[in-house]
């Protein structure tokens, strides 16, 4: 995904619309994983959270750059393009 394309400005009023986060991912096994598209300080952030781990939160360059499961990647491309036809 290119992230280049992605009007960030339009991403955040998004987010804000529909409360400031929205999942996009749920893995159940082997731990329960929860990946959510959220405002992190303002901007449009991931955060990934889940049984017997802290949140980690990265930007939406960082989380590109290292996420390797296409399934998720595939699943936050939806959510952006359905979150900026909202806006």
């Amino acid at each position: 995904m290119s992230l280049g394309l992605i009007p960030l400005s339009r991403l955040k009023k998004a987010l804000e619309e529909v409360g400031g986060f929205i999942w996009f991912f749920i893995d159940l096994e082997p731990f329960r994983t929860v990946y959510t598209l959220a405002l992190c300080g303002g901007f449009p952030c991931v955060v990934i959270s889940g049984q017997d781990m802290s949140p980690i939160q990265l930007t939406l360059d960082e989380y590109v750059k290292i996420e390797t499961d296409m399934r998720r990647l595939a699943s936050l491309r939806y959510t952006v393009e359905y979150l900026l036809k909202k806006v």
